[in-house]
């Protein structure tokens, strides 16, 4: 991974965006939140080649091993509402989508809220987390993290993940300079994106893109809480159909008994 290559691709469109590259980290959303908490004020993009501890969400892991991936986090200051700053999360997955469509061609879809999917299979996650100090009418900053499996790991994926995880490209063939090339440009429509955020400009690519629309899906709760899970099945609402994404990314979905729920947070799961 190339710093300057990357700071060169995006001052040519103009985007001041300072870039750090490390050979790894235990994970780049953990740094970056150490660097806002010693005073870091400038947005910054921070890439390694490998990450020891990557995060995803509700505290799983993020397979990270160095050569085949693109890991990945933006430290910003955005002036938003804390529920604005959550969107960061759906602008991050169109972005991602775009740029990986644009530099290698390979068609994406993606799964409510935070993933990316290449033939049904997982090929990119995002965490996104905000200091948010009490009384304040936006974040004092966020750290939106996503790591992309662009090629398969050499001894594959570890066990636990091999139904679920794939890579971008199908081929071992390394093509020049593609994980430069595929960061920045990700990078490019990130910002180009995040110029008029809290602005909707990247809603259209995301909706176009998530294969849950007009399907069955089964409603998850956080932590996957049996309790909650069960108490849904009782009220015939673990089964629902995705009507659509509204203008602040909530999942519109309608049970069998024709109630209509807006889901801001959780997971679903789709049968492909």
């Amino acid at each position: 991974m190339s710093a300057d290559f990357i700071a060169g691709k995006l001052k040519e469109r103009g985007i001041l965006l300072a870039v750090q590259v490390e050979k790894t980290v235990d994970s780049t959303n953990n740094v970056l939140k150490s660097y806002a908490a010693a005073g870091e004020s400038r947005d910054l993009v921070l890439l390694s080649e490998e990450q020891s501890a990557g995060r995803g969400r509700r505290g799983r892991s993020f397979f990270s091993p160095e050569g085949t991936g693109i890991y990945l986090s933006l430290l910003l200051h955005p002036d938003v509402t804390p529920e604005e700053s959550t969107m960061l999360t759906t602008l991050t997955a169109a972005a991602a989508a775009v740029a990986i469509e644009a530099v290698t061609g390979v068609e994406t879809q993606i799964k409510w809220v935070n993933d990316v999917f290449v033939r049904g299979k997982k090929i990119a996650g995002i965490l996104t987390e905000a200091s948010l100090e009490p009384g304040k009418s936006s974040p004092e900053y966020v750290v939106v993290g996503i790591g992309f499996n662009l090629y398969m790991p050499e001894d594959g994926f570890p066990e636990e993940l091999r139904e679920v995880a794939g890579s971008i490209l199908e081929s071992s063939k390394h093509l020049k300079n593609l994980r430069n090339r595929l960061a920045a440009k990700f990078l490019i429509s990130f910002m180009e994106y995040y110029r008029t955020f809290p602005g909707r400009s990247y809603l259209e690519e995301y909706r176009r893109r998530c294969f849950a629309i007009g399907r069955r899906v089964r409603i998850l709760e956080p932590e996957g809480a049996p309790g909650k899970s069960a108490e849904r099945a009782g009220l015939g609402r673990e089964y629902a159909k995705v009507l659509g994404i509204d203008e602040e990314c909530h999942l519109q979905v309608q049970y069998d008994d024709g109630t209509v729920e807006l889901l801001s947070g959780g997971e679903i799961s789709i049968r492909l």
